[in-house]
């Protein structure tokens, strides 16, 4: 099952990436502000744990 942390961190900067390289809206700051949260959320996701 997917968490919220991992959609709100990992998903959704790339949806808006997205959204925002096909409409062009938000121009170069927020492509910047989305790669960083982009990266943070990766950077802030807990290691996988083995279930034995």
């Amino acid at each position: 099952m997917v968490r919220l942390g991992f959609v709100i961190g990992t998903l959704l900067p790339v949806a808006l990436i997205a959204v925002n390289l096909v409409t062009g809206y938000g121009g170069i700051l927020v492509t910047i502000g989305l790669l960083v949260w982009l990266g943070t959320g990766i950077l802030m996701t807990p290691a996988s744990e083995d279930e034995a």
